[in-house]
């Protein structure tokens, strides 16, 4: 079935321009649509578009975060959608859309017209995809919630006549890794450790030659010579590979998570490293 795209009517935007009374309270201020290219409505068969943006930039609609979401969705077919009874208060009634930190959403909604809305369904018909989630890197929504009184409500549709939800969220990266330090294991085995890194879930460790550094003057590119670990979730990492006679290696260690890699940069050097270490070629996937 062909849908129009979504167009907010004169009375709905007389409506929005006359501050249609929230439900017991004001939620944070909506991040959603940060291009302000129209990334702010879901789809339901039964109630048609729920619009995340319903008063514009600024307004009361949904705040993500990486603990969940807060504010509220407008449909006009049935009225505002809670996203968390932090709104306005959980004293009688706990619910909320929680966010794993890596975007995988799960928990309830709630509607005074349409009721409990599922957004982490456990089934789900057909090929279509069950839950909703946002893409740590990008904002944009997918999956699908789900009503028993509303059935199904589509986050993003490639078309034909696409629509989508986005927000200005992302997963922040890790700063760099401290404290790492080298040490022999027995052998010519060397390990090495670092400081855990806040909001890391895994490192990525590039090692380089020190002759090469040092003659180029601090040129990573030309000194990075391999990836010796990827996405490890440790703090240590032993390696047995010896240097040349009269050379020596260096060793880099940077955070990763669900937001991506973070840096090897730690501000006192001249230029950036991570610059360099990715032109190498031998920079961590």
């Amino acid at each position: 079935m062909k849908r129009p795209r979504p167009r907010a009517s004169p009375q709905f935007l007389m409506l929005l321009t006359t501050l249609i009374v929230l439900p017991g309270g004001t939620a944070v201020a909506e991040n959603i649509n940060p291009n302000n290219d129209g990334s702010k409505y879901a789809w339901s068969e039964n109630l048609g578009w729920l619009n995340a943006q319903p008063s514009g930039p600024g307004g009361p609609g949904a705040q993500v975060s990486i603990a969940g979401l807060t504010g509220y969705m407008w449909s006009e077919n049935a009225g505002w959608i809670s996203l968390s009874c932090t709104n306005t208060s959980c004293g009688t009634t706990s619910y909320g859309v929680t966010n794993d930190a890596c975007g995988t959403l799960s928990g309830y909604a709630w509607s005074e017209n349409a009721g409990w809305i599922n957004f982490a369904p456990t089934t789900c018909g057909g090929d279509q995809t069950c839950g909703v989630k946002i893409d740590p890197t990008t904002g944009i929504f997918s999956g699908r919630a789900w009503s028993e009184n509303a059935g199904w409500i589509t986050f993003s549709s490639a078309g034909p006549n696409p629509y989508q939800v986005a927000t200005g969220w992302r997963r922040a990266v890790p700063p760099h890794a401290t404290g790492v330090t080298a040490g022999k294991s027995g052998g010519s085995d060397m390990v090495l450790t670092w400081t855990a890194v806040s909001g890391a879930t895994a490192y990525d460790i590039v090692q380089g030659g020190l002759f090469v550094l040092r003659s180029s003057n601090g040129n990573f590119q030309s000194a990075t010579q391999a990836c010796v670990a990827d996405n490890t979730p440790l703090t240590s990492f032993t390696t047995g590979a010896t240097p040349s006679v009269g050379d020596g290696f260096w060793f880099l260690v940077r955070g990763r998570n669900c937001g991506g890699a973070g840096t090897y940069d730690d501000g006192s050097q001249v230029g950036s490293r991570d610059a360099g270490i990715n032109a190498s070629g031998n920079d961590c996937p």
